[in-house]
């Protein structure tokens, strides 16, 4: 049953090209760019963006209104004036009529700001957000695709685990069955042949694991890039390569291009535009009004009877004298908030300089690690190889070859996870510097 169980995952694992699709590193990151929910989150903030600078252009732009309305008097409405007859000399009240059954107003404004310190800061405010957002969103996309890039090839490590307990195991299946046979021509113990078989068996966990291992991170590697989980797919790629030691980046050249960096700074000069918007406030703004108005009366179901039309133009200037202390209040807390920002830029500063040089110590020990992993590897290849030679002549036991495998299979992964580690703190350098690209390296 454990047989059984140990093919259909290697089924899975090593399924071939003619019924699974092939993506190399390139076309993942394209599917990546493509689907990633993460990606089309951040690329809404540029859309909020250009909302804003809509908003902000709306407060500088003249404002159209226009208005109807039909009223329809069931009594009638007089006027009373008090008058001399000029017959009698006498005080008498005469009654006019003013109204009629049917009435029609009509009124069109135009209003226009013609001078705010609001309006000003208004729309340098929107095109601050606007480098904001474009720095924000550069930001975003640089850690999903170096997110990206790690999972791809941690991908492949996990699969190069299963490859290689796979191997381990069939090299412990052939060693059982070449006993066996030794052990039916009388050349061997029955205990040396149950040595080999604890030797395979003991394998086929270890095959079951690191398969199931590799096919839950290839579930994430799939929903992360949007592909549909029911597809079979192949990673083509390898663990052997990595690229060379990147030389020391200044701070000054780092901070001139690392993308949330530069957003965090575009989000200081939009609080001080901040501080000066609130400040706006103490000071006077002129609106002008241009009004047309027309009316209309009468008795019958006619619109023009009795007319009234009028261009009207008025300026308004707004002169702020005491405002109860709110304003006061408002530019407080936007200064409290430029404070705050500039002390994250500070921070930020401070923990990319401590991240720059703690990855080139990644980096560099990684880098030692892979050439001491190459130098064992090539050794316990030769000393397995000599290991089998011996067992097959009887020359050691059956626990002294599985020692060997071991301390082969071992410096094999040690090798490959040595040279994921390289990556792994590869792209956090390229993510640190702010040049993350669309490729390997």
């Amino acid at each position: 049953m454990n047989r059984i169980i140990k093919l259909m995952f290697i089924y899975l694992i090593l399924s071939t090209a003619v019924s699974a699709q092939t993506y190399d590193l390139d076309t993942y990151l394209e599917l990546v760019e493509k689907n990633s929910h993460d990606l089309k989150i951040v690329e809404k903030q540029l859309e909020m963006a250009d909302a804003i600078a809509k908003e902000a252009w709306a407060t500088a732009l003249p404002k159209i209104s226009a208005t109807g309305k039909y009223n329809r008097n069931f009594l009638e409405s007089k006027l009373f004036v008090d008058m001399t007859n000029p017959e009698t000399g006498e005080s008498m009240t005469q009654e006019f009529k003013i109204s009629r059954n049917n009435e029609w107003n009509f009124n069109a404004v135009l209003n226009q700001t013609l001078f705010s310190f609001q309006i000003g800061n208004a729309l340098t405010a929107a095109r601050q957000y606007e480098q904001l957002s474009d720095f924000a969103y550069r930001s975003g996309y640089q850690k999903i695709m170096s997110a990206a890039k790690k999972l791809f090839y941690q991908t492949l490590l996990l699969k190069t685990v299963a490859e290689v307990a796979d191997t381990s195991e069939n090299n412990a299946r052939a060693n059982y069955e070449n006993m066996k046979q030794k052990f039916n021509q009388g050349l061997i113990s029955e205990f040396e042949l149950l040595q080999a078989e604890v030797n395979w068996k003991n394998e086929i966990p270890k095959v079951t694991q690191s398969v199931r291992n590799y096919q839950l991170l290839l579930a994430n590697l799939k929903m992360f890039a949007g592909i549909p989980s029911a597809d079979e797919i192949q990673l083509q790629g390898d663990l052997e390569t990595h690229p060379e030691m990147p030389d020391k980046e200044g701070l000054d050249s780092v901070l001139a291009v690392r993308p949330d960096y530069l957003a965090l700074d575009w989000e200081r000069k939009l609080r001080e535009t901040g501080v000066r918007a609130e400040k706006s406030a103490y000071y006077p703004d002129l609106q002008g009004n241009l009004i047309f108005s027309y009316s209309s009366q009468s008795d019958a179901w006619k619109i023009n009877d009795n007319e009234n039309k009028n261009i009207i133009g008025n300026l308004t200037l707004n002169i702020p004298i005491y405002l109860g202390g709110y304003v006061g209040a408002q530019v407080q807390k936007a200064k409290v908030d430029l404070d705050k920002t500039e002390i994250q830029l500070n921070k930020m500063k401070e923990e990319i300089e401590k991240d720059l040089n703690n990855i080139h110590l990644r980096l560099k020990e990684a880098e030692q690690r892979i050439k001491s992993a190459q130098s064992t590897l090539t050794t316990t290849k030769k000393a397995f190889h000599i290991a089998q030679v011996s067992a097959d002549n009887g020359l050691i036991t059956q626990l002294e070859l599985k020692d060997a495998r071991l301390f082969n299979d071992q410096a094999q992964l040690n090798f490959y996870s040595a040279v994921y580690d390289y990556l792994d703190a590869y792209f956090d350098w390229e993510l640190a510097i702010g040049r993350v690209t669309k490729t390997a390296w």
